[in-house]
């Protein structure tokens, strides 16, 4: 029963944490990253606009900035790209998925922030299984009473 609460603990981290890594976009709307968080990269790379740095990328956010520094808005700009290059500039959640993957299996992180998110992980997890099993000792002891 320990261990599977040791596993239910580690899922549930992961999950969480993953699911907070790929969906949730901490840069403000106004900005280029709030911005390029919704879009695909124009190129044939599975990339997310925000995480790429490569010309055609660049081009995209340079047109982005360009619009935010005219005035316009984050759906305003949405739509520019839609109109202008199709469905495909629009990022889906599996592409969100694949894009974020691709990114760190192709080596686009420092090993710095791999070790902090790997500590993070089981320190959280260290936590959650210890309430998990706190509460069911609580519960066993109850039900024998």
């Amino acid at each position: 029963m320990k261990f599977a609460a040791l596993v239910v603990s580690f899922i549930s981290v992961l999950a969480v944490m993953s699911a907070k890594y790929i969906f949730n976009n901490p840069a403000p709307d106004n900005s280029v990253l709030g911005v390029s968080h919704s879009l695909a990269c124009p190129c044939e790379c599975p990339m997310v606009l925000e995480d790429c740095h490569m010309s055609c990328g660049m081009e995209w956010k340079d047109m982005i900035g360009q619009r935010l520094m005219s005035g316009g808005s984050r759906d305003d700009i949405e739509g520019y790209f839609f109109k202008r290059f199709g469905k495909e500039a629009m990022l889906t959640p599996l592409q969100r998925i694949s894009g974020k993957w691709y990114q760190i299996t192709r080596g686009g992180y420092p090993i710095s922030d791999i070790m902090l998110f790997s500590a993070i992980l089981l320190v959280w997890s260290g936590v959650l299984y210890f309430i998990i099993n706190g509460v069911l000792d609580y519960l066993e002891k109850r039900t024998r009473t």
